[in-house]
């Protein structure tokens, strides 16, 4: 078979093609990398940090970083020395809906240590952020939802906490 102009051009027009289609970033998008919603009981979290993907280890979650006890909530993510937390003492935790989240002293903190437990971020009234709980099985200790939140540091700068779910088994 003789190598015409028309087949070398024919068959460098389909290698172009094929190569045109195939995609060279088939990695998941962050948010496609965080645990999915559910509401099950899982014991799964995790959020973006400034748009990274930030998740504990699978045993960092056996019932020790979330809690909710006579109306009050505590949850983090701890990983490394890197945390993010939740905690609202002001009795409000009742029921499912949006609770807000800025920083209120001994009622409530909300805030983001980088690693190792540097200076912080939290919220405050121009800096803040809603959790919502969208599932609440009393009876069988689940609850499930979603947080977002800015907080700002003693230098001004700004992380942005976005896309956070939860659904875990509380005691």
């Amino acid at each position: 078979m003789k190598n015409s102009p028309n087949n070398i051009i024919a068959l460098s027009f389909l290698g172009l093609l094929l190569c045109s289609c195939w995609n060279q970033n088939d990695d998941p998008k962050p948010p496609d990398q965080l645990p999915p919603y559910s509401q099950i009981g899982a014991n799964t979290m995790g959020c973006l940090i400034n748009g990274r993907v930030f998740i504990p280890r699978e045993h960092d979650l056996k019932g020790k970083y979330f809690g909710c006890h006579d109306d009050d909530l505590t949850m983090y993510i701890d990983r490394k020395g890197e945390r993010v937390y939740i905690g609202i003492w002001d009795k409000t935790v009742t029921d499912t809906g949006a609770y807000d989240l800025t920083y209120k002293g001994t009622q409530r903190e909300v805030y983001y240590l980088p690693p190792p437990y540097a200076p912080g971020f939290q919220t405050n009234p121009l800096h803040t952020g809603k959790l919502h709980i969208r599932y609440w099985d009393k009876q069988h200790h689940i609850m499930a939802g979603t947080f977002y939140f800015d907080a700002i540091g003693d230098d001004s700068s700004i992380v942005h906490i976005t896309d956070g779910r939860f659904d875990m088994i509380y005691n």
